[in-house]
């Protein structure tokens, strides 16, 4: 396979950068309209907002329309662990035809490249899902320090753990992964890792906890196949 050079930060996902990056990127007047989704992928984002989010309006200014927005009715506030549900039903309905899959947290993502690259990067890996990196070592400490062992191990670039805000994959994989994950999910209780003091209540852990405690969770019984963009040749947060 053709060796690609690496695009670095083809996707942002943190907010102050996006911002940023975003405002550099509509100067970029070559890029206004200049490329389109690849056949084989399909890429989605999900929020509940009345207006057209960051990553919407970066995927608008390269000219790429088709992406999909999940959005689903839900009672009481918003929880993080609709991701792991919203994503899974779309999978599970049949309506994503694509062999692979790009999703963006809505409100800090935006993609500044043409999103042939971030498959051709993908592709190139010979993985079957791939997500964002971050600094954060949130809930590791607190509910799984064995999985923290464990993602150190393997880890080629230290300080470097899975973020769920962003990640591309195969289709059918991702499914397979999310449908763990759901397993987890509870509909009537969600805690932030970051803002839980004690584990009494959790006896089921990481049951109860945001989608990416789940996602890190499990991440042991995907590995390889799902791995983390350790280098950030794809997405950079941190």
């Amino acid at each position: 396979m053709k060796k690609i050079a690496a695009t670095y930060a083809s996707i942002i996902h943190r907010e102050k950068f996006a911002q940023k990056y975003f405002k550099a990127l509509k100067t970029a007047y070559w890029m206004k309209n200049a490329f389109k989704t690849p056949k084989n992928l399909t890429i989605i984002t999900l929020h509940n907002y009345h207006e057209k989010s960051l990553f919407e309006q970066s995927l608008d200014f390269l000219g790429i329309r088709n992406y999909v927005i999940l959005n689903e009715s839900f009672e009481g506030p918003w929880r993080h662990t609709l991701k792991i549900q919203w994503i899974l039903n779309y999978l599970k309905s049949g309506k994503c035809k694509t062999q692979y899959l790009l999703y963006c947290d809505a409100r800090d993502s935006i993609l500044r490249v043409d999103p042939q690259t971030v498959l051709d990067l993908f592709i190139e890996q010979k993985i079957s899902l791939l997500f964002n990196a971050t600094m954060s070592k949130r809930a590791y400490y607190f509910g799984m320090p064995e999985i923290l062992e464990w993602a150190r191990s393997v880890a080629p670039r230290s300080g470097r753990y899975l973020n769920s805000g962003a990640f591309v994959g195969v289709t059918d994989f991702v499914q397979k992964v999310f449908e763990v994950a759901i397993k987890y999910v509870s509909p009537d209780q969600h805690v932030v890792a970051g803002d839980v003091k004690s584990l009494n209540e959790f006896s089921e852990f990481p049951k109860g906890m945001d989608d990416q405690t789940i996602l890190r969770y499990i991440h042991r019984e995907f590995y390889p196949a799902m791995n983390i963009d350790y280098y950030n040749r794809i997405f950079y947060r941190n």
